[in-house]
């Protein structure tokens, strides 16, 4: 119970720190909706973003929430976070420099994927892999 009582963390004033220390072409903060559901919001058509779930592994309390509410992996992950608070979509060359602010503000980071063209498409992003075990 005291996970679901911890308060979300604010971020806006790490984020400030990034936009000005590397280029940043779009962030999201996941909220109600999950992580593909919002990160699509700021993505322009024309792009598709491919997420590897091995590339983090949620808190325990997502797989408790999901086992006790009998509920199916797209439901959950169409629903909550999975515990990604925010997604920052940066060209490949600021990616080390955007980690590092965030390294120093006590922010765990990580690549979850990859940002693509689709000319003609709809924005899309998509997640595959599994999380760790």
């Amino acid at each position: 119970g005291e996970t679901l009582l911890t308060p979300t963390r604010v971020y806006a004033k790490d984020l400030l720190a990034i936009i000005g220390a590397c280029e940043v072409h779009s962030i999201s903060h996941i909220t109600g909706g999950g992580l593909a559901n919002n990160l699509v919001r700021v993505i322009p058509g024309g792009i598709a973003v491919d997420l590897d779930r091995g590339s983090w592994q949620p808190p325990a309390i997502f797989s408790l929430v999901q086992e006790v509410g009998k509920l199916s992996r797209p439901d959950v992950e169409a629903t909550l976070n999975q515990g990604v608070g925010m997604a920052l979509v940066l060209p490949e060359g600021s990616v080390a420099a955007a980690r590092a602010v965030a390294t120093a503000a006590g922010i765990e980071s990580w690549v979850a994927g990859v940002a693509s063209g689709a000319q003609g498409q709809p924005a899309r992003v998509s997640l595959h892999g599994e999380h760790p075990r």
